[in-house]
């Protein structure tokens, strides 16, 4: 027998998808706020959020009638007509997060519009309490207590006190990153957490959010191209994760989750970043609203984007390149102190020395590393220089890498011969992966890689370029099939980039390897003529410089 379910039913179904956990409540609560113009959000949680979230804001208001409708299923104020699905401007419209919330809390919302009287609307788990007056200023405050209270079994899979505050604070500073105009307040216990002012710039933001390390170096870049508007703040490579969390992407305003993208800005980095660590950054996009649907899920975290892969490498190629421009422009403030590694750290030393001691060290502004005398070799792995300046320790083995990544990575960009082989290799591809080589057999003869049919086994593989190793074929071809899968057309800088390092890494020189004087003397000249002689193509450090005052500090010669 099919029965229609009652409404409350309905709703506590619906949050079952909405609200998941404290945090997800916050978030659909904040969306409102934002949609209704607030220009001010005061966020104030007890016990994680299970006891108490409230949040209140200083927006249009309600009056009584559409406080009243709020709390009904699918009622709305951002959507009328079947256009507006495909074109929409506001965080939330699916008319859901209200009664579902309610429907597992106890739920309050205090609401004032300009000129007219407040009122409060009260719910406890999904069953109307009342309606009376209320005062309060313009805006609105939501109230919502004793979250799952009536579900004990959703209870069962919170997690610790310390996860739902840290889930909480992740989604505030989200909204944070997202909306600088916006002053935010965040309590917990009574205890500000985060305070911004609406009038921050991202490095401030970078500060209040990550903490004043996060915000050293932070590079800002920008591109507009086919309608699209990329702006990315980006934090230094030698300030990083051990997950992906703190990429956040913000497009036409919504944070989002993006697999593609947020990769994207980890290829933007390159060889900048250390193996299994990840940047602090914010990419702002602006694009079409048509060509992105936010109706793929009832959290409106993952969205479906038209144009996805050439977003994506728009985002690489832009931080990539910004990186590579930014090399020429570093700042000087850092303390004489400290200890460093990399690219901007070295030269900023160098150049806060020159300005202290009134003596011109460092001749050319090309030349990327200072003359120094090389002194010994520690635990057969590292070289030891000196110069007026301090003490410098060079990776012999991430040296080498770099120096022969630069050289590969260069040759493979050219024009190269092909050879023919005699005896044909035999692939066998799955289906989508054979589809994917036939699709793209133009561009892979355009890097001399032939293919051609094997009836019914897969493919034989014709012709290679003269470059490529044997032994290199299979993982060159895995790399063009990532490449493809990934951004639907071939990427000679990513096939370029990994070969380059596989090639590197197999023929450097290793560690616990005895040098002497003239490779020594070579493999410092060497590294002289890269365009990145800091780090190693897998982000490692190549070099790193201890000043005299910092060991001198060391040694408590100097406090």
């Amino acid at each position: 027998m099919i029965v229609r379910l009652d409404e409350r039913i309905s709703n506590m179904i619906a949050a079952g998808e909405v609200v998941t956990r404290p945090a997800s409540a916050l978030k659909e609560i904040i969306e409102n706020a934002i949609d209704a113009g607030a220009t001010k959000i005061d966020i104030d949680i007890l016990d994680s959020g299970l006891k108490e979230i409230k949040v209140t804001d200083n927006g249009i208001g309600m009056d009584l009638s559409d406080l009243k409708k709020s709390f009904e299923r699918h009622a709305t104020s951002k959507i009328r007509t079947e256009y507006d699905l495909a074109h929409i401007f506001t965080l939330g419209f699916r008319g859901e997060a209200i009664p579902a919330i309610a429907s597992v809390s106890k739920m309050t919302i205090k609401s004032k519009k300009e000129n007219l009287d407040g009122n409060l609307v009260t719910y406890e788990g999904g069953r109307f309490v009342e309606a009376k007056p209320a005062a309060l200023n313009q805006g609105t405050m939501v109230i919502i207590n004793d979250l799952f209270y009536n579900v004990p079994a959703r209870l069962k899979y919170i997690k610790s006190p310390q996860t739902e505050l840290a889930n909480i604070m992740e989604v505030c500073d989200s909204f944070i990153l997202s909306n600088p105009k916006i002053a935010f307040k965040v309590t917990h216990e009574g205890n500000v957490l985060r305070q911004s002012f609406g009038h921050e710039s991202y490095s401030e933001l970078f500060k209040i959010v990550f903490g004043g390390s996060a915000a050293n170096n932070l590079l800002t870049t920008s591109i507009h191209q086919d309608q699209i508007e990329i702006t990315a703040y980006l934090g230094s490579p030698d300030y990083t994760k051990s997950r992906k969390n703190d990429i956040i992407i913000i497009l036409n305003g919504r944070t989002i989750k993006n697999f593609l993208l947020s990769n994207a800005v980890v290829e933007g980095y390159h060889t900048r970043l250390m193996t299994n660590r990840y940047p602090v950054a914010v990419v702002d996009i602006k694009m079409d609203i048509s060509l992105v649907d936010v109706n793929v899920h009832p959290q409106k975290r993952e969205v479906k984007i038209q144009n996805e892969y050439q977003l994506a490498a728009m985002i690489r190629n832009l931080i990539r390149e910004s990186f590579s421009q930014s090399t020429k422009n570093v700042s000087t403030e850092i303390s004489s102190y400290q200890q460093i590694s990399g690219f901007d750290y070295l030269i900023n030393e160098l150049e806060l020395d020159y300005k202290e001691n009134k003596t011109k060290i460092y001749q050319k502004s090309s030349e990327k590393l200072p003359p120094m005398d090389y002194i010994g070799q520690f635990s057969g792995t590292y070289l030891l220089f000196q110069n007026e300046l301090g003490l410098y320790l060079i990776d012999q083995h991430a040296a080498a890498e770099r120096i022969r990544y630069e050289i590969y990575y260069d040759k493979l960009g050219t024009k190269s011969p092909v050879k023919s082989l005699l005896i044909p290799e035999l692939f066998e591809f799955r289906p989508t992966e054979e589809t994917l080589i036939k699709e793209n057999s133009e561009a892979l003869t355009n890097i001399g890689i032939t293919f051609e049919a094997a009836g019914h086994e897969g493919l034989f593989l014709k012709s290679l370029p003269i470059w490529l190793e044997d032994e290199d074929i299979h993982d060159f071809i895995q790399a063009i099939l990532i490449s493809l899968e990934q951004y639907k057309k071939l990427d000679l800088k990513d096939l370029r980039d990994n070969l380059s390092k596989s090639i590197a890494c197999k023929g450097a020189i290793k560690a616990n390897k005895a040098l002497n004087n003239h490779e020594i003397q070579h493999l410092i000249e060497s590294l002289r003529e890269t365009q990145n002689p800091y780090y190693c193509p897998h982000g490692r450090p190549v070099i790193v410089y201890f000043s005299n005052s910092h060991i001198e500090h060391l040694f408590k010669r100097i406090v």
